[in-house]
């Protein structure tokens, strides 16, 4: 592993970067190195699909019996530092919740420490491929500065995470910021308690079970939509325009039936009964992929239909 590192030349820095993002220890989630949950950041192009409701990323939720009003927050679970902001009606709705409540919380060591494990490389998956493939692959991946042999290094998982990454385009990956992770720092120095929807394990098996060799390659074929792609979503996703999301990445090219049956439907259903007893007990601010939030199985609606009356805050 060194010898093929030390090789890298001046000119393969995001590789550089890449290679030492996953070799850097993980366990304190707040060192700038350490900020993007290899999880978050494959979910980021998985989960932000679906039916828009209204333009606005964060919605109150009241009535049903609620002593207290409660939020839900759809985030992009990272963005470069110039992207990136939080905006006052947010920190209002933040600042007055009793319980921050998120995906995963990053904030756990032990979900720390199943982060880490979670990148190790598996070195059963390359051997899916043929050589031509390993190397019409590898053709594509040195003309963006990337290369195969992370998969060496890696998880196919964690792989994909830093195709992602890259697809923003930031001057330097390490530095990119994270909603939930910003939420979770802030909510630790107010002394809020933080909950959580799922854990690692489970968003991990999901997706190493959605990722099989033929996925993977696919998205390395693809490589070149992401900038492009990218820009557009961080413009809707700052604008709040939900509308432009869903038609951004409700392409097939990006989802497929049984990716949002899995990522989105699911796992709505399952949040959608995990929500009520929490905000019957004391008020909560939800934040959660944005690609949660609408759509006629979104979280808006399920829980509409349980009776709350749920509405976009300008």
């Amino acid at each position: 592993m060194a010898q093929t590192f030390n090789r890298l030349n001046k000119d393969d820095d995001f590789l550089r970067k890449g290679i030492l993002f996953f070799k850097t220890d993980k366990t304190n989630l707040y060192d700038p190195m350490k900020k993007i949950s290899t999880l978050s950041v494959l979910l980021l192009f998985v989960v932000f699909c679906s039916f828009a409701q209204d333009s606005s990323m964060l919605w109150k939720i009241s009535g049903n019996g609620l002593k207290q009003d409660s939020y839900l927050f759809g985030t992009i679970h990272m963005l470069c530092p110039d992207d990136f902001v939080i905006k006052q009606k947010n920190l209002d709705a933040f600042n007055s919740s009793k319980k921050i409540v998120f995906e995963v919380d990053l904030s756990k060591p032990e979900n720390a420490k199943s982060l880490q494990a979670f990148a190790v490389s598996d070195p059963n998956f390359i051997k899916a491929f043929s050589e031509d493939e390993i190397k019409k692959m590898d053709s594509v991946l040195l003309a963006q500065q990337l290369s195969i042999k992370l998969l060496d290094y890696a998880s196919p998982v964690a792989v994909i995470s830093l195709f992602s990454m890259k697809g923003f385009n930031c001057p330097d990956p390490t530095k990119m910021k994270s909603y939930e992770v910003e939420l979770a720092a802030l909510a630790s120095n107010q002394g809020k308690i933080i909950g959580e929807l799922e854990t690692p394990d489970f968003q991990f098996n999901l997706l190493k079970d959605l990722i099989t060799p033929k996925l993977f390659m696919e998205t390395v074929f693809q490589l070149d939509k992401y900038p492009a792609l990218t820009v557009k979503m961080v413009q809707a996703y700052k604008s709040e325009n939900l509308e432009e999301l869903t038609k951004l990445l409700q392409d097939p090219t990006w989802m497929t039936k049984e990716q949002k049956e899995k990522l989105l439907i699911g796992r709505n259903l399952n949040w959608s009964n995990l929500i009520p007893p929490m905000i019957n007990e004391e008020s909560c601010f939800i934040a959660v992929g944005a690609g949660h939030l609408a759509g006629d199985q979104g979280l808006i609606t399920l829980l509409r239909e349980k009776g709350f009356k749920v509405e976009a805050i300008k």
